[in-house]
């Protein structure tokens, strides 16, 4: 019976530690949400020589629910704003907002 027992209690605790594991990467903070707007902002840009947008789009939705409305609006904003710049942006312009894109910008890029 002592034997059942152990053995019941090492399975359940496999079965926390895989759950554990099977979470989500945590959730974005605030600033970091309307960081990746901007990313995507600069991934659109035609200008920029637009690049594949659909890790942000997933990280977007992934992280989108639940978060308090001004900071979505402050987020479609940053994504707005970055893509304005980026249209409008010189040639000196233009290669740091594609450095940023191809740095920063790739933690999110999934």
């Amino acid at each position: 019976m002592k034997t059942l027992l152990i053995a019941t209690v090492a399975l359940m605790s496999v079965a926390v530690v895989s759950a554990a594991n099977a979470q989500p990467v945590d959730r974005l903070s605030d600033a970091q949400f309307v960081k990746l707007a901007r990313c995507k902002g600069l991934a659109k840009s035609p200008a920029l020589g637009a690049v594949e947008t659909a890790g942000f789009d997933a990280a977007i939705k992934a992280n989108k629910r639940g978060r308090a409305d001004f900071i979505v609006e402050k987020a479609m904003t940053a994504q707005d704003k970055a893509l304005s710049e980026a249209n409008r942006a010189d040639e000196a312009r233009k290669a740091e907002l594609i450095a940023e894109r191809s740095g920063a910008c790739q933690v999110f890029a999934g």
